[in-house]
Order: C-alpha cells, then sequence, then structure tokens
C-alpha cells in the first residue's frame, strides 16, 4: 500500500490530483430514492471520482467518497478545490451510493450541518495522501470524511470515526469506509 500511495503522490507532482478528478460525481447512475434524506445523513459513494478513483479507489476501503446532506436539496462536500455546496441530484450520478445517519439527536445534527456550512470554500486537504496524514477537527482544510467526522465531533456529537487513533490501513485520517464502518451510524438504504 506504501508503494502505490508512493506512486501517486510521484504522479500529484506530474499531475495535481485537482486535474484528475472530474468537476461533478460521475459514474452510471444509480437509483437512490432522495426522500429518504434527513438532514445531518452522511452520503457515501463509489464510482463518482473519475479516474483517481478509479486507479486508487480500492485502497480506502468500499466506499470513496463522502458528503453531508444539509436540507432543501444541498449537500456539503470537500471535493477537490474545498468545501463546497452542491444539489443533492449530483449523488444520483454515482455508481453506488449509501445512506447512513449517525446516532445522535437533531439538535447535534444541526450544529454538525452549521459546522460543516462554515467551511464552505476553505481548501481541499490533500494530506490524506501523505498515507500517515492526520485529522483536524479545526483545520484550515479539509478532506470529505474529515469534514463530516469534524463536524459531529465539534457539535457534540459521537466520534464516528471507527478506529480513532492510528491504523495500519487508514493511518491518523479518518476514510469514508470507517464513517460506514463506525457503531455510531447505521445504513439508513443503499443504491445502485
Amino acid at each position: 500500500m506504501r508503494a502505490v500511495l508512493l506512486v501517486f503522490g510521484m504522479l500529484l507532482l506530474v499531475a495535481p490530483a485537482s486535474a484528475l478528478i472530474p468537476g461533478e460525481w460521475t459514474g452510471d447512475g444509480n437509483n437512490l430514492d432522495l426522500s429518504v434524506l434527513k438532514p445531518g445523513d452522511i452520503i457515501l459513494c463509489r464510482g463518482c471520482a473519475g479516474w483517481l478513483e478509479d486507479n486508487f479507489g480500492n485502497i480506502i476501503g468500499h466506499w470513496h467518497h463522502a458528503a453531508m446532506y444539509v436540507g432543501d436539496g444541498k449537500m456539503v462536500e470537500a471535493w477537490k478545490d474545498g468545501v463546497r455546496v452542491v444539489p443533492v441530484s449530483m449523488a444520483k450520478n454515482a455508481d453506488e451510493v449509501a445512506v447512513y445517519r449517525v446516532k445522535t439527536n437533531d439538535g447535534i445534527r444541526e450544529k454538525a450541518i452549521s459546522f460543516a456550512l462554515s467551511k464552505n470554500g476553505y481548501p481541499y486537504d490533500y494530506q490524506w495522501l501523505t498515507y500517515i496524514g492526520g485529522k483536524e477537527v479545526y483545520g484550515k482544510r479539509y478532506y470529505c470524511s474529515e469534514l463530516i467526522w469534524a463536524a459531529y465531533l465539534a457539535s457534540g456529537g459521537p466520534d464516528i470515526d471507527q478506529n480513532p487513533g492510528w491504523s495500519w490501513k487508514y493511518g491518523y485520517n479518518v476514510a469514508p469506509q470507517e464513517l460506514a464502518d463506525d457503531g455510531n451510524t447505521y445504513l439508513v438504504t443503499q443504491a445502485s
């Protein structure tokens, strides 16, 4: 795995990662029923980030990207150029998606949404690519699953990182797969 990340790091010297990732979620589409979404839900996807995911996605688990539904047909996510708010309908472009809900109350969910939205415009955190990585609740940049994990932790919610410390697979990062596998989240629906 370290060798793959080293090769990927070398590739970044030649072509920035943001150039390898499309501007919107891509894929063959899925039949996600958007009506099941509740504000604060985590939307995980596979087959949504183009070339980068096709070539390196299996390193990080089944789920490759994470976003948070914020209501009013929108989701917040950390995508290649930074944190942004986009239409949740974009999730229907991915090959496969799942909706997970955090085991907490609506007050915590509302605070988590506010936290995530307050990071709109922050740059993307490519530190996770170093394998050792790192995650910060109050950082100056965020990667996808770090943003959602931080939003819930900063809001008094549970730590939704399945491996909150060091893990051999993810280093000090929090991967989208860990959000799904954590005991403080549960599957609402999955679609392909």
